[in-house]
């Protein structure tokens, strides 16, 4: 299975959530969380970007002058470091295709922006968390359900908490 900048982001939130999206378990897409997220996503800079396919990897990316920018929308930043992850595995994935990026998540509802950039400690974080990726996705069961703050909002808490 090849890995996506969702399942880094899982990876770095949540590992049992990792597990179950990787099964093929997809969002309770009634969640509102999700709804509002791809509301704001879809009216947030749209005009600006192109959507890219990169293996199996889709990155919202702007061009502007002469550079190329990477963006990241969120609803919030709650999950601020697993979505800069998401967004570090996505630079990883251009620099080795030769594309030097620069990195922004923005947060619109909160009115800021984020710079993210990807440093040569963040590649070795980076190619460590892919082969553990590789290590919870062989799993034949899921990992332990850990108790996190924001387990009652997750799509995924009636696998965990029912």
């Amino acid at each position: 299975m090849r890995v996506t900048g969702v399942m880094v982001h899982y990876y770095f939130t949540c590992k049992r959530e990792l597990w179950f999206f990787s099964r093929g378990l997809r969002f309770d897409f009634e969640n509102e969380d999700m709804l509002i997220g791809r509301l704001i996503h879809k009216d947030s800079y749209e005009r600006e970007w192109k959507e890219v396919m990169l293996g199996d990897a889709k990155l919202d990316v702007v061009i502007k002058g002469h550079g190329v920018e990477v963006m990241e929308v969120k609803k919030s930043s709650k999950l601020e470091e697993p979505a800069k992850w998401q967004l570090k595995y996505y630079l990883y994935l251009l620099k080795n295709v030769g594309v030097n990026a620069k990195g922004v998540i923005s947060y619109p509802k909160e009115g800021r922006r984020e710079e993210v950039e990807l440093v040569d400690e963040d590649i070795e974080t980076l190619e460590n968390a892919l082969a553990d990726i590789e290590r919870v996705i062989s799993l034949e069961r899921p990992p332990e359900a850990e108790k996190k703050p924001y387990c009652k909002r997750c799509a995924y808490r009636d696998f965990c908490w029912v």
